[in-house]
């Protein structure tokens, strides 16, 4: 589960600056996905394993 949440968080860490690259529709929507998947990442990071 933990590496299932870690890559879904990678994924939309990448959906945001991509989506801004290829100007899709809603891009700003992308980004704020995109932040969303960075805090699940550091959210991650700092959370220990048990």
């Amino acid at each position: 589960m933990r590496t299932a949440l870690l890559i879904l968080g990678i994924v939309l860490f990448i959906a945001g600056p991509a989506a801004k690259i290829y100007h899709l529709d809603h891009a700003n929507n992308y980004m704020i996905a995109s932040g969303l998947g960075l805090v699940m990442i550091t959210a991650m990071a700092f959370i220990k394993k048990k």
